[in-house]
């Protein structure tokens, strides 16, 4: 089979079905992989590099359910989409499967075009998974357990396409998971990264694929005056701070300053702004088919930092609005807006001009620009599950009556922008 030929594993102990699905799949030009039960099908997920696992429920050895369960927690298969296809098909089982993180429930029997459709809409979807949602500083403990303590970074996939956004400490896990799937074949990696601080880059010096020889790693980030990006990751590690140079890291590395506002990052559409951030920050439009994410962390509202510029003063005003309107043009129509939400209104009273969004103005801007979903991001380092709990309900609560869903962002989940498929 060619290089580039998506590879599928099924998981069916029907000798008569799993020959149907195998036929129907071959066909539609896939290559495929067969597992009589369970046991085997999970062990066989460990082996191969696979695009798709379509299993069964009733699989002698491993229930189904456990399939699924065990792939979503191994690194090496977290990442791979399941479409579960069974006869049992009640809709507590069909909400079950979905819950463990199921692309795709289809029931039995089918018809091959349903086959084929769902196998074309999940692998076709776009994911946006969260590996790190806090803001400022990493926060691990009890009261961060439910949303997470890693810092920024963020993947946006398509099958076997994957771009990084930001290089926090969520980096490290999501590079031991990339290194872990990839079967001994060479990863080809783009990242984006916003700006240098430090919760958007600590993770680097950690990802373990930058260590891999035959790998390649390219970045793409804002430029500086005073030290061009590459001259930050490489300070970071420099002898004073960390162990290992950069130049110890035997993947073959390229970084670029982003100088251009449209280019291309292997299967993504990217359109980068600098918007109001300490130091030199941007944020990212990544467009792939005909779905987008915007990507704007970290951010301040003009509005709100410039003195009178809520209506006491005209020209101010006029000017706040002007430039505050170019993110919302920017966040236009898109499908999910990954928002700085860091600061309640209370805790801006007091950190103003820190470069941080108030989470009522994440929905303002959300409901102007007509995004479809709203994710809240970069949580602040001080508040607890608890206080995250009380942001949603508050920003849910102002998006009542409107199309906008608000989520909130957590660590180790993800984001289907095509909505999960039930076909009975």
């Amino acid at each position: 089979m060619a290089g580039d030929t998506l590879r599928i594993l099924v998981i069916e102990d029907e000798d008569t079905v799993r020959d149907l699905v195998r036929t129907v799949l071959e066909r539609a030009g896939y290559e495929v992989l067969t597992a009589p039960d369970g046991q085997a099908g999970y062990e066989l997920a460990q082996k191969e590099r696979l695009d798709l696992v379509v299993s069964d429920l009733l699989t002698p050895r491993m229930h189904g359910y456990e399939v699924l369960q065990r792939l979503k927690a191994t690194p090496s298969t977290r990442r791979l989409p399941v479409i579960v296809l069974s006869a049992k098909a009640y809709p507590a089982d069909q909400r079950k499967a979905l819950e463990m993180g199921a692309a795709a429930f289809l029931a039995k029997p089918f018809r091959p075009p349903a086959l084929l459709a769902v196998v074309s809409r999940v692998l076709d979807t776009l994911r946006v998974r969260f590996w790190g949602v806090r803001g400022s500083i990493a926060t691990p403990g009890p009261e961060t357990v439910r949303y997470g303590g890693n810092t920024p970074c963020v993947t946006v996939e398509r099958g076997r396409d994957l771009l990084i956004l930001d290089a926090g400490t969520g980096l490290r896990p999501l590079g031991v998971a990339l290194q872990a799937g990839a079967g001994g074949r060479p990863l080809d990696i783009k990242m984006l990264i916003t700006h240098t601080h430090w919760d958007h880059i600590q993770g680097f010096p950690f990802f373990v694929p930058a260590f891999v020889p035959g790998n390649r790693l390219e970045i793409h980030g804002p430029p500086s005056l005073d030290k061009p990006l590459e001259k930050v990751l490489r300070g970071q590690m420099d002898p004073e701070y960390f162990p290992v140079s950069l130049g110890d890291m035997a993947a073959d590395i390229h970084v670029e300053e982003v100088r251009e506002p449209h280019f291309t990052a292997g299967a993504f559409q990217v359109h980068a702004i600098y918007v109001n951030h300490p130091g030199v920050t941007m944020a990212y439009r990544v467009t792939c088919g005909d779905t987008s994410v915007v990507y704007a962390t970290d951010t301040e509202p003009y509005r709100r930092l410039l003195p009178g510029a809520n209506g006491e003063d005209s020209v101010a005003t006029e000017y706040a609005t002007g430039r505050d309107g170019q993110l919302i043009d920017f966040v236009r129509d898109t499908d999910l807006y990954i928002a700085d939400s860091q600061y309640t209104p209370e805790d801006y009273l007091t950190k103003r001009g820190w470069g941080h969004t108030c989470y009522p103005d994440v929905v303002d801007i959300a409901l102007k620009a007509n995004a479809a979903r709203v994710a809240l991001f970069s949580h602040d380092p001080m508040h607890d599950d608890d206080a995250i709990d009380r942001k949603l309900a508050h920003c849910r609560k102002l998006a009542e009556g409107t199309a906008l869903e608000v989520i909130p962002a957590i660590e180790g989940e993800a984001i289907e922008l095509i909505k999960e498929v039930i076909v009975g």
